[in-house]
């Protein structure tokens, strides 16, 4: 993929920037400021060539504007967008807060670890219901497996940034291994999307590492951290996350906020929590990059075979290969058959093989490799 087809597929928002005191360069999209007729900020497109060209500027240009039902007060809405200037690997979120451009009540929606058809399209019906915008950091292998959700999320104008493509801990495995999943999580999540995705990371477990923060910052990938846990990976119970996110909310009154669209307790409490930022003032703040970086040609081409891998061998409903096997509902299935379904044989939450066992013992409790997926799944 070349590089210069890759930089220049993003279309600059015209936006303002005071009052931000930011390092790295953000500008502004308030809400007051003139969209022009069709509600879609000012901009200064590149020119490209080409049906897919143009369908990509299409796609970043609603990601860059603010929809006239934003405006309806009865709906969350988006109340400004902020442009990341991705040059040098800023970091955002959490300590980080030399970069921070959030003010009082507001904040930013984020999802990791998809997409998963059955919960993504849940998640992305609430978003949509009350006209606002999230950010998905997704992983690679998922990506690959429904390319399709994929492009679904960037047709309704959210941000897709990555999350590695096998979501290892990037600090524990050594450079070259965290270089190499990184790379091919992007490469795979651009492959998948069919157009440039957002030059925007998140570390899995939130487990930096300086060098790995120094290969960004060469690659001019900015990283984001979080200032509100939901946790929604530790139970089923969407109230006990509800809770957990608005008792966060309440300390902080602002920040990045965690959530998972792979997780049953996310999608069975969104809606909810939406409605309660709406009702209780907080104001959702996309944000969308200046620009975008290149993938890496030697990851590429195993990016490249692991999509066509997926298209050979899906099946309606699902798709699988040696390394993974996701199983996904039918388009018009509202759900999964189990709720544990859809996730049981993700590569990073499959069980341990079985011990034998002489005889069963009685009353035994479930231990940890027993317990939903859901449970043990990874936290972020």
């Amino acid at each position: 993929m070349a590089a210069g087809t890759l930089r220049s597929a993003w279309v600059f928002a015209a936006l303002c920037a005071a009052g931000l005191g930011v390092t790295a360069a953000l500008a502004e999209n308030a809400p007051g400021q003139d969209h022009g007729a069709d509600g879609r900020p000012q901009t200064s497109a590149v020119g490209h060539d080409g049906s897919q060209d143009d369908a990509n500027e299409d796609a970043e240009a609603r990601s860059h504007a603010i929809p006239a039902c934003a405006k309806d007060p009865d709906k969350l809405g988006i109340s400004r967008v902020v442009e990341i200037d991705s040059t040098g690997g800023p970091v955002f979120g959490g300590s980080h807060t030399h970069n921070a451009f959030l003010n009082d009540h507001e904040v930013v929606l984020t999802f990791d670890d998809g997409p998963m058809r059955a919960y993504t399209r849940r998640v992305l019906k609430a978003l949509d219901d009350h006209c606002t915008r999230a950010t998905f950091f997704m992983v690679g292998r998922m990506a690959v497996a429904d390319p399709a959700m994929v492009r679904e999320v960037i047709a309704a104008g959210h941000t897709v940034g990555t999350h590695t493509y096998a979501h290892r801990n990037l600090k524990a495995i050594g450079l070259l291994k965290a270089r190499s999943d990184f790379e091919l999580g992007y490469s795979a999540v651009t492959k998948a999307a069919g157009q440039p995705v957002a030059p925007f990371f998140r570390f899995p477990y939130l487990s930096e590492g300086r060098q790995v923060l120094d290969h960004l910052k060469k690659r001019n990938i900015a990283s984001f951290f979080i200032d509100v846990d939901s946790k929604d990976f530790q139970t089923r119970d969407s109230d006990v996350v509800y809770k957990r996110i608005m008792s966060q909310l309440n300390v902080t009154r602002k920040g990045i906020i965690l959530m998972h669209d792979i997780q049953p307790s996310t999608t069975g409490l969104i809606k909810r929590l939406l409605d309660t930022l709406h009702d209780q003032g907080y104001k959702v703040v996309h944000i969308v990059p200046k620009t975008s970086e290149p993938t890496l040609a030697e990851f590429d081409v195993p990016a490249a075979q692991a999509l066509a891998a997926k298209g050979n061998k899906a099946k309606p409903g699902s798709v699988s290969d040696h390394s993974i096997t996701a199983t996904m509902p039918d388009k018009d299935d509202p759900e999964p058959e189990t709720a544990s379904n859809a996730a049981d044989h993700l590569p990073w939450a499959a069980k341990p093989a079985a011990k034998p066992r002489r005889a069963p013992k009685p009353s035994v409790q479930p231990q940890p490799e027993d317990l939903p997926w859901q449970t043990r799944s990874f936290p972020n």
